[in-house]
């Protein structure tokens, strides 16, 4: 979260010792669960109705509603709903109102705490004053709106009491934060009651994407977290964390980066394929097609996707693959332990704040493979696509010495994190006309098709796994005897239209 550091987050885990327990999910844990959409996340599949609370407090550059309305809706080809249906090849299909302006006539909040109502990154002050205007301007927003409008979609697809998904913009200066008020809630709930998430009409709120000075491109980074997503840049600022993707290193500005592979795939926004032995295939770009190829199962796998400049990810100058190394088994250390996996179970995010899955550079839970290995983005240096991307004459293999990657044993193989070898190699790019990319891929020869994201639907199942099965039937590979039917036809019904 764009408005935490690592003090205020080691505040929050001693803040969090005296909250009784909840239960075992958690809010931004990048799909470790995928059974708590509604309570720990909004929908990302489907129709879904989102709510946009712009909030204006005097004093400061006033929002601008035209632009803020054009932003959010279907008609701006670089704005929000547009990114997150692209995407997500059109499986996710947000529609955003801009609620009515909360304004205040001076800065809602503490005058003792914030005398020039600007919040300074990781100010622990702002957390029980935020939570007190989230519930001012929830409040307000309800005298004038109907929330159950905003209930559409649930984790079965149909309405479940829950929020579909809840903006603040306002124009003080702050950074940005996905805020889960029903963890921390420990106040009026606006139904009666105390504790938990916000209630309007009936309709629970559980967390709330927040941005400030009105930066509607922070806040396409915000609402990932409501759809379950972690950060995946480094909080600490030792490198710039996670390229090619909006959960990462993306500066906020109006070239919006398109997710990142695993992302894609955890979210089901992806047309996967797993590789079984030796394969040649076709990658096209993914922001059309969502063609991502996996190779390795279980925990720790690589993924390989088509990018280049589009609609989206238009400060690409160049188009190639972009290989990421996955590893779920990525752990959330605290002083109280590990939590693998994520770190799934409800609060583990202020784990994963306090030590982010991708701080560390040398082992994060998703790494950008740089096709110079010159290992650039380590180091803290500049990504640059044409060194970065696999493109014609880039290669990926085995380091024979199998050794562990670190800082003093920078090897570039499609090693796992072990040093042991994972049967993954890539050869042979090529760039076709149409921006797709030929490559061949190894993978392990057996045992890869076993596993499923879920049960059914688009993104569950790869939707091919190793070498399509040979044809079989009337015709041959050369369609030969298909050939000859149709020379036989012709003869025949010729013959008689020449009578």
């Amino acid at each position: 979260m764009t408005a935490c550091d690592t003090a205020l987050v080691s505040r929050l885990v001693s803040l969090l010792l005296f909250l009784p327990a909840l239960a075992q999910a958690d809010y931004m844990d990048h799909f470790a669960q995928r059974d708590d959409v509604g309570p720990h996340k909004a929908p990302s599949l489907g129709d879904t109705r989102v709510l946009l609370i712009p909030v204006e407090v005097k004093g400061f550059p006033p929002i601008d509603r035209a632009k803020l309305e054009r932003f959010f809706s279907p008609d701006d080809p670089n704005g929000f709903v547009r990114y997150y249906e692209t995407a997500s090849l059109g499986r996710y299909r947000p529609r955003v109102t801009v609620g009515p302006t909360i304004a205040y006539d001076s800065c809602p909040l503490p005058a003792a705490q914030f005398p020039t109502c600007r919040v300074a990154r990781g100010d622990i002050n702002s957390f029980s004053a935020g939570i007190d205007l989230l519930r001012d301007a929830v409040k307000r927003t309800d005298e004038q709106l109907d929330f159950t409008q905003f209930d559409v979609s649930g984790r079965a697809g149909t309405p479940d009491r829950w929020a579909d998904g809840v903006m603040l913009l306002t124009n003080v200066p702050f950074g940005g934060i996905a805020f889960p008020i029903g963890y921390f809630n420990r106040g009026d709930n606006l139904a009666g009651g105390t504790n938990g998430p916000l209630m309007a009409d009936g309709i629970r709120i559980p967390h709330v994407a927040v941005a400030g000075d009105t930066d509607v491109f922070v806040m396409v980074h915000e609402f990932g977290h409501l759809l379950g997503l972690t950060d995946l840049y480094d909080e600490a600022g030792n490198y710039a964390g996670l390229q090619l993707s909006f959960m990462g290193a993306w500066l906020y500005d109006q070239n919006i980066v398109l997710p990142d592979a695993e992302t894609r795939y955890r979210l089901r926004w992806a047309n996967w394929l797993q590789v079984q032995g030796r394969q040649r295939i076709t990658l096209r770009p993914v922001e059309t097609s969502g063609d991502v190829a996996r190779v390795g199962i279980g925990d720790e796998y690589f993924l390989i996707e088509n990018r280049g400049p589009g609609a989206f990810d238009k400060s690409l100058p160049v188009r190639g693959l972009a290989v990421f190394h996955v590893d779920r088994a990525v752990a959330s250390v605290t002083s109280q332990g590990s939590f693998p996996k994520l770190g799934a179970k409800e609060g583990d995010f202020v784990n994963r704040i306090l030590d982010c899955v991708n701080c560390d550079a040398w082992h994060p839970y998703i790494r950008l493979v740089q096709a110079d290995g010159a290992f650039d983005l380590e180091a803290n240096r500049r990504f640059k696509a044409e060194d970065d991307l696999f493109r014609a004459g880039s290669s990926l293999l085995n380091d024979a010495s199998n050794s562990v990657r670190s800082k003093t044993n920078p090897s570039n193989g499609s090693n796992l994190y072990s040093g042991q070898p994972s049967g993954f190699a890539l050869n042979d790019v090529r760039e076709l006309a149409d921006g797709s990319i030929e490559v061949t891929l190894d993978a392990p020869a057996s045992g890869q098709c076993g596993e499923k994201l879920c049960a059914e639907g688009d993104g569950c199942a790869p939707v091919q796994c190793g070498e399509p099965p040979a044809k079989t039937g009337c015709t041959s590979v050369d369609g030969a005897p298909l050939l000859a039917v149709l020379l036989l036809l012709e003869q025949r019904f010729g013959r008689r239209q020449r009578r």
